[in-house]
């Protein structure tokens, strides 16, 4: 029989948000009222099904989203006035998906990394003869099921990485940005792919993260930043063989995928990457703002501001992973990495809301928080569609300025989403050796998040039990305890106890001892 899960603070007691909607079926948890509890095994499951289901309704929100282009069209610049754009049906049109395998000498390049290149590929198979209009909705009609089942395992792989907060997964199945990117193209595959290896991490299933991790770098390139941060963490942790094996069996696994392609077709296989790298800024970069101002940057910057952003991100994240007090969640320090690498890179397109859905949710962040930012991609949204129908109309699209200002608030909105987060991990106290307490009795408590106080404590192993109240406050950390001045290296990480975990996707690194190493005075 599974242990009982302890208690963990009713969402609509933590989030005023949450509170506000529960409304619609009765109101927040009564004061008094008692959760059911459930064991570990089982916690998971209600909440999964519910979610799931309402991630189905939420991208057939998408679709009707895309209604008019469905029954019209995918006509320029029609479908930019309404908003309804899609790479799908337009990549199998221009692509020839629906006959000779991309990536084999002499098919047409496809500017899709390999696995996602093969799955529309063969959803392009299933398209039956027609006119164009028939076939691109044949196309559109079969990848929307497709990126239903993508949201509906995505939804329940986050509920099961964290099974004792599992509400944590609407921050994917409800989302608005899944609604409005979730069929523009298929980002979700890759987005799915990478949760997965997370969790399989999370679960010390290294070979098998390793495989997940390798699959999803084929299928997008932005879980290199995760795996990154994953080996920021493991230096902490004096963890950094197990991170080696792990990069190391992605990297096989990458090999393994593209070899055979990139021995027949080496220039179909790397043409996606060739072009990134010799293209210039594109929609919805900080870098395409100056050209369309009339003072466009050179190519040989624009070419390498992005590769900085990666260092940026690579030394934010060092910071963030080796500097405070507590050691961060896998969760956060991706979603600070990620966010840098996003503001500056070359492009950032209206999909690529939903590579931080996964993070947002598995960091707990507030509704609040979530929605503002949702609130700026939406707006952007809409911005990017009239400004390139402005470019065939001039007098219905959205000017140059405005466009570039609704970009750039775009971009301050990721910001304050790395702002958040890193101000919840900066205000935990230092972990507590489990050595000083019986297993069974760790002590847990509550981190603020925005203005309420919500729940950061995780299972310490398959027994422990919460004894924290949801207003339970920390003393504040006595800096004078610890060395100031510059660079200073803590205690070796093997002097140290293990601690108390509190980050569901830790893994291999869980109970580790968590050594500062770089503070500032």
């Amino acid at each position: 029989m599974s242990p009982p899960v302890p208690k963990s603070v009713p969402p609509t007691r933590a989030d005023p948000v949450v509170a506000a909607a529960s409304e619609v079926i009765g109101g927040p948890l009564g004061r008094y009222a008692a959760p059911v509890r459930h064991t570990a095994r089982s916690l998971w499951q209600p909440a999964a099904a519910v979610l799931v289901g309402l991630a189905s309704l939420t991208v057939a929100a998408g679709v009707l989203q895309k209604a008019h282009c469905f029954s019209k069209g995918w006509n320029t610049p029609d479908q930019f006035w309404h908003a309804c754009y899609s790479d799908l049906p337009l990549v199998y049109q221009t692509n020839g998906l629906g006959h000779a395998m991309p990536y084999l000498p002499g098919a047409q390049h496809l500017d899709q990394p390999l696995v996602t290149g093969l799955v529309m590929w063969l959803v392009g198979l299933l398209v039956p003869d027609g006119s164009v209009m028939v076939q691109q909705q044949w196309y559109f009609a079969l990848s929307a099921v497709l990126v239903t089942v993508l949201a509906m395992a995505l939804v329940a792989v986050t509920v099961a990485s964290v099974p004792e907060t599992p509400w944590r997964a609407a921050h994917i199945a409800l989302s608005p940005v899944l609604v409005l990117a979730g069929l523009v193209s298929l980002d979700l595959l890759g987005v799915l792919l990478t949760s997965a290896a997370l969790w399989a991490w999370g679960r010390r299933r290294v070979p098998l993260a390793g495989i997940l991790f390798g699959l999803a770098i084929s299928a997008r390139s932005y879980p290199i930043v995760l795996l990154v941060a994953i080996g920021l963490l493991a230096v902490r942790c004096g963890k950094v063989a197990v991170w080696r094996r792990l990069v190391l069996t992605a990297l096989g696994t990458w090999l393994a995928v593209s070899v055979p392609w990139l021995l027949t077709n080496a220039d179909g296989l790397l043409s996606v990457y060739r072009s990134w790298w010799r293209g210039g800024a594109s929609y919805g970069s900080a870098w395409v703002v100056p050209s369309l101002l009339g003072h466009g940057l050179s190519g040989g910057a624009v070419m390498w501001l992005p590769v900085a952003g990666w260092l940026v991100a690579l030394v934010v994240g060092a910071l963030f992973a080796l500097s405070l007090d507590r050691r961060p969640s896998v969760a956060e320090i991706s979603l600070v990495m990620l966010v840098i690498v996003l503001v500056s890179g070359k492009s950032v397109p209206v999909q690529a809301g939903l590579w931080l859905l996964p993070l947002i949710a598995l960091v707990g962040m507030q509704w609040r928080d979530h929605l503002i930012w949702a609130g700026f991609e939406a707006t952007y949204f809409v911005a990017v569609w009239l400004y390139i129908g402005g470019l065939s109309k001039p007098d219905r699209g959205l000017p140059v300025r405005g466009y570039s200002t609704l970009l750039l608030l775009r971009l301050v909105a990721l910001l304050f989403l790395l702002v958040q987060v890193w101000r919840v991990a900066r205000s935990r106290p230092p972990a507590e050796p489990v050595g000083d307490v019986p297993v069974g009795d760790v002590p847990v408590g509550d981190v603020p998040v925005g203005d309420v106080a919500v729940e950061a404590a995780e299972l310490f192993g398959d027994a422990a039990e919460t004894v924290g109240e949801p207003d339970q406050t920390f003393e504040p950390v006595d800096e004078q305890a610890e060395p100031v001045g510059g660079w200073a290296a803590e205690e070796s990480a093997d002097e140290r106890a293990p601690v108390e975990e509190i980050d569901p996707l830790a893994g291999p690194l869980a109970g580790a001892p968590d050594a500062v190493l770089v503070r500032f005075g």
